[in-house]
């Protein structure tokens, strides 16, 4: 959250003319149904003076708790309703996915997604429709996917180098930063053939934090769209410009190379796309910087941050990690690092811990946010068509009704195998569900599976000196994603010879 009570107060206190103006309520038809339950709202900001105490899925869980499962807030002047029960989920996600099918407009993330043009934020529609099919066809299929193996084997190994390098002595190495420079590289190689490195990749990644950060829809613009001239004043807007002007930097060099190289990297498939001109859409240079903006942030956020927090757990649950490292130095040992990928089949516990750290640590913890785009029922309430719609799938994943001790990091927990990616179970979303389901969920497991596995067979982790496992920071960073605050530095030492 970026807003502050005394902020909070004083606009109260400077805006009231206004804001009374703005948000006398309109007389509607009265309806039979009544609206979800909810705590109370101030005239003027709603109830966002609930969010400033804790993360804003903290805080909507906490607020669950005493008002439900199907819970409605007005947050500045955004009429919200939070999902957080299985079942609440399965009827927006499933049951009722074309309704709720849509993304709200939040305006800083449609700078930074050149009009909502790209995947993730696009309104429902034909034109998101012909984008979805171009991902799971062209872009993100099966095919593709194993096309990429070994760009994944050699950027794996290369982080496993860089790791032994940065080891000696017994040094703590920055495994976070390590990790997004990985997932960086096999996104940015797989996209448009080439390392995004150097001068390039600094600029990306710096203006990546900014979108992360302003990208929750908690910026004053964003929930005072009447009031978007607040940000100007204070420079948050220029600060949202700032970091996709970087963004246009990058992605021009990269979109001009791929002109002069074109080959099979997905930017390359795009710009033959955008030749052809068969598209039933206009399809310009703009839409392709929408797209590998979607894929960029993605490939690298979401898959080092799952990563980071899969290792987290494991130095604090050393049992857990010698369970894992056993099972892989036994399915890996003796065998050609070439052959890695094809025996991640072979390694049910490390699958299971990583599904266990998605479900502790969901990277998307609210999911990315819905629109009501008809006025329905969800759990007996009433949702008004215009209304924004969040699951907070982080609270569900630790919900005690559906999770025994669901707090503790206990990957036996998927032994079952009830719990899988492709939604048999609505209290476990790490890719969301329904048509907006994340469409990279196959191209991230693979790149993150192989990460893990390759961490624990090289090396033996231990923590730096002085600190215990109770003294690890776990404090996180929320905007659209939820990620670490302060990046882990552990102690590598190699168990068998580095490639």
């Amino acid at each position: 959250m970026e807003l502050t009570t005394g902020t909070v107060v004083l606009l109260c206190l400077v805006t009231l003319p206004i804001l009374v103006t703005l948000l006398r309520p309109k007389t509607t038809p009265s309806s039979k149904k009544r609206r979800p339950p909810g705590p109370w709202n101030l005239p003027l900001v709603g109830g966002l003076l609930h969010l400033l105490k804790s993360h804003p899925h903290i805080a909507f869980r906490d607020l669950a708790n005493k008002y439900g499962p199907v819970m409605f807030l007005r947050i500045g002047q955004i009429d919200t309703v939070v999902i957080s029960s299985p079942e609440a989920a399965q009827q927006v996600l499933q049951e009722k996915d074309l309704i709720f099918a849509s993304r709200p407009s939040i305006p800083n993330l449609e700078i930074f997604c050149y009009g909502n043009l790209d995947v993730a934020f696009a309104p429902y529609g034909a034109y998101w429709r012909m984008l979805r099919k171009l991902c799971t066809i062209e872009l993100l299929s099966g095919k593709m996917v194993r096309k990429l193996a070994p760009l994944r084997n050699n950027e794996t190994l290369s982080l496993i180098r860089k790791i032994h390098v940065g080891s000696k002595c017994n040094e703590p190495v920055n495994l976070g930063k390590l990790l997004v420079s990985c997932a960086n590289a096999i996104t940015s190689k797989a996209a448009f053939g080439q390392e995004c490195s150097g001068e390039l990749q600094d600029q990306f990644l710096s203006a990546m934090d900014v979108s992360l950060k302003m990208s929750g829809g908690m910026s004053f613009g964003d929930l005072f769209p009447s009031m978007q001239f607040v940000d100007v004043l204070t420079g948050a807007r220029r600060r949202v410009w700032q970091a996709r002007w970087q963004l246009d930097v990058v992605f021009d060099k990269i979109i001009a190379q791929c002109e002069e190289q074109r080959g099979d990297d997905l930017v390359s498939v795009l710009l033959r796309i955008r030749d052809k001109g068969e598209l039933e859409f206009p399809f310009d240079t703009t839409n392709i910087k929408a797209i590998i903006a979607d894929m960029f942030t993605a490939g690298t956020e979401t898959t080092s941050s799952v990563a980071e927090w899969v290792m987290t757990e494991l130095i604090k649950n050393p049992n857990v990690m010698a369970k894992a490292q056993d099972e892989v130095r036994r399915v890996f040992g003796n065998k050609s690092a070439q052959d890695h990928e094809n025996l991640i089949d072979d390694l049910p516990y490390l699958k299971m811990v990583i599904k266990e750290g998605m479900r502790l640590h969901p990277v998307i913890p609210l999911l990315v946010p819905h629109l009501c785009r008809e006025t329905c029922d969800i759990g007996g309430f009433e949702v008004v068509q215009g209304t924004r719609v969040m699951v907070n799938t982080w609270a569900m994943a630790r919900d005690p009704e559906h999770w025994h001790d669901g707090e503790k990091f206990w990957p036996e927990r998927f032994e079952d195998g009830k719990a899988d990616y492709k939604c048999s179970r609505f209290d476990y979303l790490p890719f969301g569900a329904g048509r907006r389901r994340c469409p990279g969920d196959t191209f991230g497991l693979a790149v993150l599976e192989l990460i893990v596995a390759r961490l624990l067979y090289y090396f033996d982790w231990s923590l730096p000196d002085g600190i215990q496992t109770d003294g690890i920071n776990m404090d996180v960073v929320v905007g659209i994603t939820m990620r670490r605050k302060y990046q882990l530095h552990l102690v590598a030492s190699p168990h068998t010879v580095i490639p």
